[in-house]
């Protein structure tokens, strides 16, 4: 028997045999150690009586149960159906074509047992070898050597199986991994609720757009798309349906880029490239290259506004939506990503503060917001430099002529003198975050001077204190309030809140929450210019307030 293709020429009861019987008991152990009480399985074809004889008994030493069958010639389907891990069978025994019959074991693709082939004489072994035959062994049969080989031979095809399984395992694992880094790089580039390109993605895709623009001559349109109350539509309904509804004004939106004719054939719809990405939780961001002129501007614009407008089923429910967008061009408004973008969406917000509808990109939008983080700025200043002051303006019954109140406002003086106007400095606050804290700087300001006025002997029945929407979100103004008239030693009767109708009537939780709170704590509240917002009266009466200013243009 050999190793490759080396004959083993020792005699039984040499020095020599005796080593090589050592050595490959050895080997045999080392690979037992590794597959400890794995059984192994031969089929012996033969018709030597000798290994009929002794070979099963040396292989049941170990470990190997052999199989003997008595007619050799059915070979091919003993093996097939019992499939053992070694084979052995001589090289004399040939099928009825004439060919051995191990040729056939090799040549059979379903077989995957190791074939022995026992041989007579080189030229056997070196047919063998050149077949494919795993080993050979020649005679005499030293079964003892050849036991010891053998399961050698069965632990290796069983590791060739173990390593078969753990190399299809890995396929399999390499597959997931694949699959995996798919699917994060999908969710990097899309947005999970609406499947459209995010913010990120979209970048991308503007600046592809752009050099496509540079290279063609022609026009890119950017549009952002937001909404004046879908903050309110998720806490009525849910996030789960306004995820759906956010669904499926992507849809609608992508529907009106796909519809919108080519320039150079108006009467045909084109399939120029159309994007929609999903910028954030509110915001939709449109892509249209050659996007034209003016007409077909004109046409985009009112497409989406008569989409945005019309209402939305959803579970049951109709929701109507109050749509703001802004349009930016490349080249003519912005020569990179970032400023294109930048701009459309300032365009956005100043059809947002106006209350909805489609506004274009101008220079003028830029001044404005530009105008805004310039206050912002010197708002940030004027709060550290106590700038701000709180004048006073009284309130009169017209029956008696008597004054009944006063309401504190806010006033804003610059260093250089100039007045900033509350209705600019306002908003800023609001949308900048500091409305807190400048809404608590007037109402300790308006309260010091009202209980100084007490001190003093003024018979003032009552402070008023305009209050912001943004004051009442976040569940903490009540505490405020509480906090700041007991550090002035006053009642709660004597304030007076007052909150505009777009703030007291906007549905929103926190809002009405603390409204409540602040009614049982006893302070009187009312809504000031009622009738310039799209409230119903009805909804007045489930509202803890106490005094309705009617807006003269009511």
């Amino acid at each position: 028997m050999t190793d490759s293709a080396t004959e083993i020429d020792d005699k039984p009861g040499s020095e020599e045999y005796t080593q090589s019987i050592r050595k490959l008991s050895i080997q045999a152990d080392t690979v037992d150690d590794a597959f400890e009480d794995v059984p192994g399985t031969a089929v012996l074809l033969c018709r030597d009586s000798s290994s009929r004889k002794w070979g099963p008994k040396w292989l049941n030493q170990v470990s190997m149960q052999a199989t003997v069958p008595s007619d050799p010639s059915n070979a091919l389907e003993l093996v097939r159906s019992t499939m053992p891990d070694i084979v052995f069978i001589e090289a004399l025994l040939v099928g009825g074509n004439g060919e051995p019959i191990y040729k056939a074991l090799l040549d059979a693709a379903d077989i995957s047992s190791k074939i022995i082939v026992l041989c007579s004489g080189s030229r056997e072994i070196s047919a063998a070898l050149g077949a494919g035959a795993f080993d050979v062994a020649c005679k005499p049969y030293e079964w003892q050597a050849i036991s010891h080989r053998a399961r050698i031979a069965m632990r290796l095809r069983t590791s060739q199986d173990s390593l078969a399984a753990s190399n299809e395992a890995l396929s399999e694992a390499i597959e997931l991994a694949n699959n995996a880094r798919e699917t994060l790089r999908s969710q990097q580039s899309f947005e999970p609720v609406t499947g459209l390109p995010n913010k990120s993605k979209f970048i991308d895709l503007l600046r592809r757009g752009m050099r496509a623009m540079d290279r063609d001559q022609g026009t890119l349109a950017v549009i952002v798309v937001g909404f004046t109350r879908f903050r309110l539509v998720i806490e009525a309904m849910g996030q789960e349906q306004a995820d759906r509804i956010l669904t499926e004004i992507g849809q609608s939106l992508g529907e009106c880029l796909r519809n919108t004719p080519h320039p150079d054939t108006p009467d045909s719809l084109s399939l120029r490239t159309a994007v929609v990405a999903t910028l954030d939780q509110f915001r939709f961001g449109l892509m249209l290259t050659n996007s034209g002129g003016e007409d077909e501007l004109a046409h985009l614009q009112q497409q989406l506004l008569d989409a945005l407008s019309r209402p939305i089923q959803i579970s049951g429910q109709t929701v109507h939506l109050s749509a703001c967008l802004g349009l930016a061009l490349y080249p003519a408004d912005a020569d990179d990503v970032d400023s294109l973008l930048q701009r459309a969406d300032n365009a956005m917000r100043d059809a947002q503060s106006r209350g909805g509808g489609f506004k274009y990109y101008c220079a003028e939008t830029d001044a404005a917001a530009a105008r805004k983080l310039r206050i912002e700025h010197l708002l940030h200043e004027a709060l550290d430099r106590d700038e701000l002051t709180v004048a006073y303006q009284p309130i009169v019954d017209v029956v008696t002529g008597n004054v009944i109140a006063a309401e504190a406002l806010l006033r804003w003086q610059q260093p250089d003198g100039t007045f900033v106007a509350p209705d600019e400095f306002i908003e800023v606050a609001e949308e900048s975050g500091l409305m807190i804290r400048t809404g608590e700087f007037i109402l300790d300001e308006a309260c010091r001077q009202y209980r100084e006025w007490i001190d003093s002997g003024l018979a003032l029945p009552m402070i008023c204190v305009n209050v912001s929407k943004v004051q009442l979100v976040g569940g903490a103004f009540a505490r405020t309030v509480r906090r700041v008239l007991e550090a002035h030693d006053l009642e709660p009767g004597q304030l007076e809140l007052e909150i505009s109708e777009r703030g007291v009537l906007s549905g929103d939780y926190d809002v009405i929450n603390q409204l409540h709170e602040l009614k049982a704590l006893g302070v009187r509240l009312s809504v000031d210019d009622f009738g310039t917002g799209e409230s119903a009266i009805a909804y007045l009466k489930e509202l803890p307030v106490d005094v309705l200013k009617i807006d003269r243009s009511y």
